[in-house]
């Protein structure tokens, strides 16, 4: 990515925005995802922290490959093909142990959150005693207190 040089003093008006995003390296991304419309037809600003977020434009393309190797390996695209399932996660684990200042024989990924702590329950919440409660944030999503 080009060093892109940036205005020293913050203005908060429509300019200063739309000069930051003329210098946006990542402006160009956003040709890539579907933007859902408001009723006028115009994008609308998306930022959903409980969601899978905005759809990138060629994941159609790339579940219909999916769901082709699937239909022509079954259960033998856990380890054939040129993505196994069982495996596909493992290139990630470089840049998310990067990410989390760990070594990447300490990290996995699986599942969701809601999957994680039902597995993490099941496995180790062992209520004795007074000790039987859970504590949980609030607003926490709905699926993760029905696991809890």
């Amino acid at each position: 990515m080009a060093n892109v040089t940036y205005p020293q003093t913050f203005q908060p008006d429509e300019e200063f925005a739309r000069v930051l995003d003329a210098r946006d390296p990542l402006a160009g991304y956003r040709e890539r995802f579907c933007l859902p419309g408001a009723e006028t037809g115009r994008p609308l600003v998306y930022l959903c922290s409980h969601s899978l977020g905005l759809m990138p434009k060629a994941v159609r393309t790339l579940m219909g490959e999916e769901l082709d190797r699937w239909s022509a390996l079954g259960v033998g695209g856990h380890f054939h093909g040129p993505a196994p399932w069982y495996t596909c996660l493992e290139p990630l684990r470089p840049p998310l142990a990067r990410l989390l200042g760990a070594r990447p024989d300490e990290v996995i990924l699986m599942n969701g959150l809601t999957v994680n702590l039902h597995l993490m329950l099941a496995t180790f919440y062992r209520p004795a005693g007074r000790r039987t409660k859970v504590l949980a944030d609030a607003p926490t999503f709905p699926s993760d207190l029905y696991a809890l």
